[in-house]
């Protein structure tokens, strides 16, 4: 039942407007289709290419649209819930499952994953799919045979999700730091090694874990691996630093029980110990793992965030008799104080003790949140989203009669508007390989030119007799999108052209006779015209 209601919470909504991030899976999947690779335009997107091929057996089966792209996601996120569901009922019982699954398959976080046609939501899944099998193999080992199968199964789980997203290997680092230790306590229980053998096998281990750190830092894989750890693309440089990032969207959406994770984490421990050490160890970790690392996205700890609700289930379910006995005082309480003077003195004390209880709920605003993520609703400071579909019938004619078409983001134009020549961006232009980083290098993904400065987008408007300049409205005023610089250049070459309010675009446009005959203007690349 819960499989279905989690279906049918994830598919409301489904063909709102896309995340630049998912035209990628979205354009590329067509790609496969057409031609066999994972083609945008001329260039070729390999990221998460099993996650492509996904999406591209759903526009096989139910046709191209957003719904059909964003189904493997519901669906991943959905089994996702059940699993955690039967996972919490097994070992705690069935209210533990419905508070930790419920809490999560409501959450704004399940949601927005479950809708992003991206692989978060498959990652999220084999993550926890090869958590739960080590969680198996530590306590329920079996025979020889099933140990090597799912230990096996456990691998390939963690495999497939950091092929897909790399901040897997933060998970997997977590599921180690409760395993390893667990593990060690239990070879040093047993006794069957002498004291003397089990100290020289602790030494040994000690000076292997030495000699692998001094052999990485001297080949400069250790140095690597902190670079990938920090380094921080322009657009997500603001939060770089920003350790407490999670903890702020923790506090703003779920203010009771995240101030009370603490405390759920120590009645979990006491009560339930082996899933609360398994699920506070692996969230804990991951947690402060991703808060110090350089690039920030709730999107980015998805991967963790079912353990979260797992600690509040566990530990809801233990204070569970002790809120009710508490509870079923305090009614007898007030209904001895309200019996001189009200009528029905019990009936009132249920609903004053009722409706704390509700406001203590409601207070977390999560599930407002979650109701305007699946309405396109944008919460400050928020934009709403952008929409080109709305603004494709004012520029269809312009995109058919102009030289050039430039854009802060090209995926949206290319996928909604059949054209996108060159991209504007600072951001994506410090992406670029070594090699193509120069202006007007071409962006493997997509195959077309990039430019950074506003040298280099001077030069497009100087030297094209005709174009377009395209931005979504949410990208007025950004850094490294359409700045103050960016507008203010655009302002002497190219005058605005107005589009439906509802689809959230800038645009300007710019028109000469003849193209100035200046040396700069050798070399542009030629155009989709």
């Amino acid at each position: 039942m819960i499989l279905l209601a989690a279906l049918l919470l994830f598919s409301l909504n489904l063909e709102r407007p896309p995340h630049p991030d998912e035209l990628y899976h979205i354009l590329a999947a067509r790609g496969l289709l057409e031609t066999g690779e994972p083609r945008i335009a001329e260039g070729l997107y390999l990221r998460a290419y099993p996650y492509t091929w996904i999406v591209a057996q759903s526009f096989a089966w139910f046709g191209e649209s957003l719904t059909s792209a964003r189904l493997p996601s519901v669906i991943a996120t959905a089994v996702l819930v059940a699993v955690l569901f039967l996972w919490l009922w097994r070992e705690a019982g069935p209210v533990a499952a419905w508070i930790g699954a419920g809490l999560y398959a409501t959450s704004p976080f399940a949601v927005q994953i479950a809708q992003f046609s991206r692989f978060y939501a498959i990652q999220s899944l084999f993550f926890l799919l090869g958590s739960l099998l080590v969680y198996e193999l530590l306590f329920r080992p079996g025979s020889r045979g099933r140990v090597l199968f799912v230990g096996l199964a456990a691998a390939a789980s963690f495999a497939l999700a950091a092929e897909l997203q790399p901040t897997t290997l933060m998970g997997v680092a977590a599921v180690a730091t409760w395993a390893v230790p667990l593990l060690a306590w239990r070879w040093l229980r047993e006794g069957s090694t002498s004291r003397k053998g089990r100290w020289a096998a602790i030494a040994t281990g000690v000076a292997i874990l030495l000699a692998g750190l001094v052999l990485a830092w001297e080949s400069g894989l250790l140095a690597k691996a902190w670079h990938m750890y920090r380094s921080t693309p322009l657009f997500n440089a603001a939060t770089r630093d920003q350790f407490w990032f999670y903890h702020a969207r923790y506090i703003l959406f779920y203010p009771t029980l995240w101030a009370a994770t603490g405390l759920l984490a120590v009645v979990a421990l006491a009560f339930l110990p082996r899933p609360g050490w398994f699920a506070i160890v692996l969230f804990a970790v991951a947690f402060l793992l991703n808060s110090f690392a350089g690039p920030k996205s709730m999107r980015y700890i998805a991967y963790a965030q079912p353990f979260m609700f797992v600690v509040w289930g566990l530990g809801l379910v233990a204070v569970w008799p002790w809120l009710r006995a508490g509870m079923a005082r305090l009614r007898e309480r007030l209904d001895t104080l309200l019996g001189t003077g009200f009528p029905k003195p019990r009936a009132l004390a249920r609903l004053l003790v009722g409706s704390a209880l509700a406001f203590l709920m409601l207070a977390n605003p999560f599930w407002l949140r979650t109701a305007t993520i699946i309405a396109d609703i944008p919460v400050p400071p928020e934009k709403p989203s952008t929409d080109w579909r709305k603004a494709a019938v004012t520029l269809a004619p312009w995109l058919e009669r102009v030289e050039v078409v430039v854009d802060t983001e090209e995926l949206g134009p290319l996928y909604f508007l059949g054209r996108h020549d060159i991209l504007y961006s600072p951001s994506k232009f410090g992406e670029l390989p070594p090699d193509r980083r120069r202006e007007f290098g071409r962006d493997v993904r997509t195959g077309r030119p990039v430019i950074g400065s506003l040298e280099a987008l001077e030069r497009v408007l100087r030297c094209y007799r005709s174009g377009l300049f395209l931005a979504p409205e949410a990208h007025r005023g950004v850094a490294h999108q359409l700045s103050t610089e960016v507008q203010g250049l655009l302002a002497r070459y190219a005058e605005p052209l107005e589009l439906p309010a509802v689809a959230h675009v800038v645009a300007y446009v710019w028109q000469r006779d003849r193209p100035a005959a200046e040396r700069a203007c050798t070399g542009l690349p030629e155009t989709g015209r």
